[in-house]
């Protein structure tokens, strides 16, 4: 086995006493196994003290300490030569003081005394007492003297029974802990941590300076994860959740005892003599020195407790004896340090679901709105931030708005440090109508909101930002203001140039708005703003946008939205839109959201006559109808493209080609059974208007008229006289309760689905005839003959 040592520095002082440098160092032994492997390590602290030639002089000083570096390397690295070079110039300066001194005390002893000077007229007690105060004093130090050599000392006193022992002693740990590097070696002991426990569990009643000392050296281990489990070893986390607990409860006692004194007070009203008066006025002091005493103390056991919740286990186990409640009921505290670490250790909570619910009660909302408000920055900003976190409950949404959480989160955003998270949590409540109405009611925060957006520095403006601006725009009101704000043009101007998607959404939503859209064209087109070529510039930024599915959907969807009568459909063709369309259309070129604005954006160009014949003359009649057949199971867009086709259809010069280039009447029928009361709806329609535009076609030849008449005629027959069909069918069927079919039912080998069973397909002719001819049908003697005469089923008899 062999070992390795290695020296670790310290700290560097100066020793005016013994006029020498004191350098502290831990020596560490690392113990190695045969094949090198480590076995264990110990540490002991050490000094060792560099003796230094008084009578030092600025010149000698620098070479001085090059030497020194040199001949304690071992203890001392170069680069420490800096601070041994300063640490010799405070010792010679010390040196130089004490020398002027001397000098002095010597002039003074050859001097004869002066005479003593008259005395000075008694001044009143009170006058004397305040220029006692005057007098500047040297505070005493906080914590004594201490060396972890003495540790062993230091806990031998919390043995005695004297309190002010145990009391220095604590403070002398404390004084030791303070130090990060003698931490390691304390955490190593055998006893003290489970010592400091046991008397914090002992004595904390009976001590406050105890408890306050004990608590603090938890504090010190806290900051660093790798003690955690020493101190949940040796119970440091729950004799400190006690501690806050006994607290709290003594806090509740003392503030319901001063509340029955004033009620007290108050009863007697005139009769009260000063005596009362002048004792309420002494109580009262004495609380409020009791409250900041206790918040100093609560203070330090959550901040040691807030760091042991690092480890959710911890946190939970915290959980489950109420430190929720607990923690709500501290947020109305008068000292800004308690409730900074109270509002961080309930933002930590909050973000689960079960200790929200907790937390969100009316008087912690209510208190928390408060610290909102509050001067100390970092409260309000820890007081939002915990609001943040409640506000994805709705019900939580609906408390603050009635608490006016609208109103301050607008004041709030003049503050740039309160910008971020304000607008988070703006984003949160404008999830709701009613607080879209609130927000756009403060037409000055709508107007800051703009101004944001324009001034932005980035190309793409914030999500958070953006984000709430699209919500707001939604609402028809708050589109409004940004419209009347004179700042529109300018977000248009900043979409044209950086095409931010999210941006362009704003736009796509008040453009929405149908009341809202007519302002904002006239606005556009003004001879102030003069941007009347925007759709023009919209249809440009599409086409070289294909690659970039977001801003492409928007832009689309932007275009679609503008359905003015006024607008130039046949200029947006010409220069290019309906290339573009026919582009994006192909059959699986195109994401499901773009074809859905394609198809809308198309049903705009077939209302305008103009801009219908360009459709006509392209490809997009065919591909519509191939489109038709391929997204059947997306109800939204089969909506769309039956209304895109009803629109073409009202055009007589469209109407042919559409008709003649496609086979439209099959495809429709096949919709016109949905059983979406809106696909149905526009089917039928549709349906409605291909038959009346057979009927003005006909030209009583039967050869020259497409297949598709036949069959709208026997299916609007089956439509009008469906149970007369359903009786029939059943009858052939053997009264299986089949559901009629048909050349028309089952187009493009679509499957019927009734009852969740597959049908068999039928298909039956009436003797001398078809049932689509509707005449032939009319002319049969239904009452002297019977119904097989007529039907030749091509079912096999059983």
């Amino acid at each position: 086995m062999s070992s390795k040592k290695k020296v670790r520095l310290g700290r560097i002082d100066a020793d005016p006493h013994q006029f020498a440098l004191v350098v502290s160092y831990t020596t560490e032994v690392h113990h190695f196994d045969e094949f090198g492997n480590p076995v264990s390590s110990e540490s002991q602290p050490g000094e060792k003290v560099i003796r230094v030639p008084r009578g030092l002089q600025g010149p000698e000083i620098a070479g001085l300490a090059q030497e020194v570096v040199e001949k304690c390397k071992k203890y001392i690295p170069a680069s420490k030569a800096g601070e041994v070079e300063h640490l010799l110039y405070a010792l010679a300066e010390h040196e130089a003081h004490q020398q002027q001194e001397q000098h002095q005390m010597q002039q003074q002893r050859q001097e004869p005394p002066p005479p003593p000077p008259p005395p000075p007229p008694a001044a009143p007690a009170a006058k004397q007492r305040r220029q006692e105060a005057a007098v500047p004093q040297r505070q005493e130090p906080l914590l004594p003297q201490a060396d972890v050599r003495h540790i062993e000392d230091y806990a031998d006193q919390l043995y005695e029974d004297r309190m002010d022992l145990k009391v220095h002693g604590a403070k002398c740990i404390l004084r030791v802990c303070t130090e990060p590097a003698n931490l390691e070696l304390l955490a190593d002991h055998d006893t003290l941590l489970g010592v400091l426990s046991r008397e914090l569990r002992e004595n904390s009643k009976k001590c406050f300076d105890l408890s306050v000392a004990i608590v603090c050296t938890f504090l010190c281990f806290s900051h660093f994860s790798q003690f955690h489990p020493v101190l949940m070893q040796h119970q440091c986390g729950d004799v400190t959740m006690r501690v806050l607990e006994y607290e709290s409860q003594r806090s509740q006692v003392r503030k319901e005892d001063m509340n029955r004194r004033l009620m007290r007070l108050n009863d007697l009203g005139d009769q009260a003599t000063p005596e009362d008066k002048k004792l309420f006025a002494k109580d009262e002091k004495k609380y409020r020195l009791q409250l900041i005493r206790q918040s100093k103390l609560m203070h330090i056991c959550l901040a040691t407790l807030l760091n042991l919740a690092e480890e959710i286990s911890i946190e939970k186990k915290m959980v489950n004896r109420k430190m929720p409640a607990l923690l709500a009921n501290l947020i109305d505290r008068s000292s800004d340090d308690l409730i900074s670490v109270t509002l961080t250790f309930l933002k930590k909570l909050s973000v689960f679901e079960e200790n929200k619910d907790q937390i969100a009660t009316p008087e912690t909302l209510s208190t928390l709105v408060k610290l909102a408000q509050h001067p100390n920055v970092r409260v309000a900003l820890l007081a939002l931030r915990v609001l943040f976190n409640l506000s994805f409950d709705e019900s939580v949404r609906s408390s603050l708005v009635e608490s006016g959480m609208v109103k301050l989160l607008v004041d709030q955003l003049r503050n740039p440090p309160f910008r971020h998270i304000v607008l988070r949590l703006l984003y949160h409540f404008s999830m709701d109508d009613r607080c879209k109405s609130l927000m756009a009611y403060h037409r000055d925060g709508m107007i800051m909101l703009l101004q944001l957006v324009v001034h932005f520095p980035e190309p793409r403006v914030g999500k958070d930002l953006v984000a709430l601006m699209v919500n707001l725009a939604a609402h028809a009101r708050a589109a409004e203001v940004m419209v009347q704000s004179g700042l529109f043009p300018q977000i248009m101007l900043r979409v044209l140039t950086h095409r931010d998607p999210l941006l362009c959404k704003v736009v796509r939503h008040v453009a929405s708005h149908s009341g809202i859209l007519e302002q904002m064209c006239e606005l556009l087109q003004s001879e102030s703003i003069r941007m009347s070529k925007w759709m023009h510039e919209f249809v440009r930024m599409a086409m070289c946008c294909v690659d970039n599915p977001d801003l492409l959907v928007e832009v689309l969807g932007t275009l679609a939205n503008v359905t003015l009568e006024e607008v130039p459909w046949g200029e947006l063709c010409e220069a290019g839109l309906v290339d573009l369309l026919t582009r994006l259309l192909v059959p699986s070129f195109s994401e499901d959201d773009i074809v859905l604005e394609c198809v809308m954006l198309v049903g705009c160009l077939a209302c305008n006559r103009e801009s219908a014949q360009h459709v006509a003359g392209s490809r997009l009649p065919a591909m519509l109808q191939d489109l038709l057949i391929e997204k059947r199971e997306d109800e939204e867009i089969v909506v769309q493209l039956l209304f895109a086709f009803q629109c073409l259809l009202m055009h007589e010069e469209v109407r042919d080609v559409v008709l003649q280039e496609t086979e439209l009447a099959p495809c429709i029928m096949r919709f016109a059974r949905a059983k979406n009361p809106m696909v149905l709806d526009y089917a039928t329609q549709l349906l409605q208007v291909v038959a009346e535009y057979a009927t003005e076609n006909q030209t009583g030849e039967e050869d020259e008229s497409p297949a598709w008449v036949e069959q709208i005629k026997a299916f609007r027959f089956e439509q009008h006289n469906a149970e007369w069909c359903r009786c029939v069918n059943r009858e052939l069927s053997g009264g299986t309760g089949m559901s009629p079919g048909g050349a028309y039912n089952g187009y493009y080998d679509d499957e019927q689905d009734s009852g969740g069973e597959e049908e068999e397909e039928f298909a039956f002719h009436w003797a001398g005839g078809d049932v689509a001819d509707a005449q032939d049908l009319a002319n049969r003697d239904w009452g002297n003959k019977d119904i097989n005469s007529f039907v030749h089923s091509s079912r096999q008899p059983f």
